[in-house]
């Protein structure tokens, strides 16, 4: 008996957006249906797989265990032609744990990619009441026979999988939370110069914490971390050395250009409200 497991060591990383897609599936599922599944799209790097969208792909009872293959292709290639960049890596299913039948939709994923992931979201809540995702790539298993290796079944080795997102989606992310703390769990988004005004106030947060933290260090009241030094000396390069004059006239520059966009797009407007009337009378 001979064991052929994968030397690939992948990390998974899935956004925000791909979550949210499996989630209203899940809730907006027919009541005959236990669990849901799906395609997984996204991008592939030698070692790590970035989860970034995700499509529902119809299915039948879990006792037929059937799989609409064709309509899982046609789809792909429908999001292959909006988005070139996007592939196929892999498919997931919601619950607890594995579903059944899981080896015979991996095979079908190992076709449309190259070392699919199989992600399984526990839309249930069920373990600890958290909500838990787990990734896993298959390995296929058989017996020699002549030197040749014959293919008789997969085994499911997990692998890392961690939460990214990116800016744009952290923004959405923190309004969305936002919503915890209030009574009817709606929130408006934030004006522009509330937006800049909430980012200063972190800004200015997070450094008076690193500027205590650097001084209890230099006081000898806290020991010192080379790790928490190399990543501060790499933040302190990233910053662009600009004169505080310069840096001014920056900002005043930028601020007189958005001033005048804004002066011209309400001039536009009024001309465009007048033609209007004009020509209506």
């Amino acid at each position: 008996m001979a064991l052929t497991l994968s030397s690939n060591n992948f990390e998974v990383n899935i956004h925000p957006v791909a979550l949210f897609n499996i989630v209203h599936a899940y809730e907006r599922r027919s009541e005959k249906f236990d669990t849901i599944l799906g395609t997984l799209l996204g991008t592939r790097t030698a070692d790590s797989i970035e989860v970034v969208d995700s499509f529902v792909v119809p299915h039948s009872t879990h006792s037929d265990a059937l799989y609409n293959v064709d309509y899982a292709s046609t789809m792909a290639s429908f999001y292959r032609k909006v988005n070139s960049t996007q592939t196929t890596v892999g498919w997931y299913s919601t619950g607890a744990d594995m579903i059944s039948g899981a080896n015979l939709i991996h095979e079908f994923y190992t076709h449309e990619t190259r070392n699919p992931v199989y992600i399984v979201v526990d839309t249930s809540l069920k373990n600890d009441a958290s909500f838990q995702i787990k990734a896993y790539i298959g390995a296929p298993f058989g017996v020699k026979d002549k030197d040749k290796l014959k293919s008789h079944g997969t085994i499911f080795t997990p692998i890392p999988v961690r939460l990214v997102s990116y800016d744009e989606e952290k923004s959405a992310i923190d309004l969305f939370q936002a919503g915890k703390f209030s009574k009817d769990f709606q929130v408006k988004p934030p004006g522009e110069l509330d937006q800049v005004q909430h980012a200063l106030d972190k800004l200015l947060f997070m450094l008076k914490h690193l500027t205590t933290y650097v001084d209890e260090i230099i006081e000898g009241k806290k020991p010192s971390d080379p790790k928490i030094g190399r990543m501060l000396m790499n933040l302190i390069n990233t910053v662009p050395r600009v004169d505080a004059k310069d840096l001014e006239n920056m900002v005043n520059t930028s601020m007189n250009d958005l001033l005048m966009i804004q002066y011209l797009s309400q001039a536009v407007k009024a001309q465009l409200v007048l033609n209007e009337k004009l020509t209506s009378t």
